[in-house]
């Protein structure tokens, strides 16, 4: 409170909050005070100093204009903070993409909720945050809720749902739980080597994935994406008209967006629209120009094009069993999981393995910067990363060599 005058047993502040000591034998203390629509409130207390505090809270609300926000739990405070992410502004996009909304979901859901879900806004601690932190029973899983944490906090500082000073109440969370090991040099983004197949693990699984499924372009698939640099949904929505042959060039301009079961077409991450190359034949000798010729000839020769989840109707080069978008799950536990076992890829410590689809990309990035020599800055454009600083940091970093560049 700023400012309280005690006169004749009763506090009076700044704010017009009044508090009367109890009377006639009575134990309850009582606050009374105008809220912001003018409307006489009265609240009790069962000592001098809850009702003091309480006042005090109340002041702070008034003072910030917020009506009710603070008083309401953390989990009405969830659902508006979802919905002013996902809600489409007037370019047609949401702040949040499909994919990362059904993820912040799934941790609120999960990990958030049902440690302070009703929790009240204005009585949430860093203890409180800190707890939901120590929960977690990965550094990744950590590292993600933290920063779903973060997020949601200052969203609700700003907001007038929290009245705590957000960085107090956010304070140590990154420092909970296990650290990595980083070496000078390197950053958060670095690959290291042991997670990048090899040219040869490559072509393995691409043989065992036609075999396991008996469709001979499944190899196809899997040597693209490792010397395209496509992700799975950008692979996976790619037809004939997305392949320049000729000069061997893939246009990404959308990807098959798969959020909870539901799949639609969307721009790609970033939403940023590219071009990316691809090689003649793979290090491995796998002809990747001729293989692609074949399949398009294939899809040209059908009479009758697919219907899609959408509505739509295209060939796409990698369908499922009708035609429409590949489903991850679907795929994972037909084809991929069943081909990396027969291609004795990595496994990590838990039973799942090191490289998934996903690190076929590290093996375009490093083919092209590394074996090939091609500029970084050229690489970063072909992959779609958000800068080619982030190519750097994720394949490159300072370390390798610096003590020898420092003797030299």
């Amino acid at each position: 409170m700023t400012k309280t005058i005690k006169q004749n047993a009763t506090y009076v502040s700044d704010f017009g909050i009044r508090i009367y000591a109890p009377k006639h034998g009575k134990k309850y203390w009582r606050i009374s005070y105008t809220d912001q629509e003018g409307k006489l409130k009265d609240t009790t207390a069962t000592s001098e100093k809850q009702a003091l505090d309480k006042s005090s809270l109340i002041e702070n609300i008034l003072r910030n204009d917020v009506g009710n926000l603070p008083h309401k739990n953390v989990s009405e405070l969830i659902e508006q903070y979802v919905i002013s992410k996902t809600k489409v502004h007037a370019g047609g996009r949401a702040e949040w993409g499909k994919k990362h909304a059904s993820s912040q979901k799934i941790i609120f859901r999960n990990q958030i909720l049902p440690a302070i879900g009703q929790r009240e806004c204005l009585r949430l601690t860093n203890k409180d945050l800190k707890k939901i932190i120590e929960g977690c029973h990965t550094v990744d899983l950590s590292e993600h809720v933290s920063s779903a944490l973060s997020a949601l906090i200052r969203w609700g500082c700003a907001n007038g749902w929290l009245l705590q000073n957000s960085e107090m109440l956010l304070n140590g969370l990154k420092k909970i739980g296990k650290r990595k090991v980083k070496k000078a040099g390197e950053t958060n983004l670095i690959v290291s080597a042991s997670e990048i197949p090899s040219h040869k693990d490559v072509h393995e699984v691409a043989k065992q994935a036609a075999s396991v499924s008996g469709i001979w372009w499944y190899e196809l698939m899997f040597n693209l994406a490792a010397y395209s640099g496509l992700r799975f949904g950008e692979i996976c929505d790619l037809d004939i008209q997305d392949i320049d042959l000729k000069n061997r060039k893939i246009s990404v301009d959308f990807q098959c967006l798969s959020v909870e079961g539901k799949k639609s077409r969307e721009l790609p991450k970033w939403d940023t629209q590219r071009e990316t190359v691809f090689p003649v034949v793979t290090p491995s000798g796998y002809k990747l120009l001729e293989n692609l010729k074949k399949r398009i000839k294939e899809l040209k020769s059908m009479e009758e094009t697919p219907t899609l989840q959408d509505g739509t109707k295209r060939k796409l080069l990698f369908p499922n069993q009708i035609g429409g978008w590949l489903c991850p799950s679907s795929f994972g536990n037909r084809v991929r999981r069943p081909a990396q076992e027969l291609a004795g890829w990595k496994k990590k410590s838990d039973g799942d393995f090191l490289w998934t689809f996903h690190s076929l990309r590290h093996v375009f990035c490093t083919y092209y910067a590394f074996d090939l020599k091609k500029d970084i800055r050229d690489v970063s454009i072909a992959a779609g990363h958000s800068s080619y600083l982030t190519t750097i940091q994720m394949y490159v970093g300072n370390v390798d060599g610096a003590l020898e560049r420092l003797n030299s």
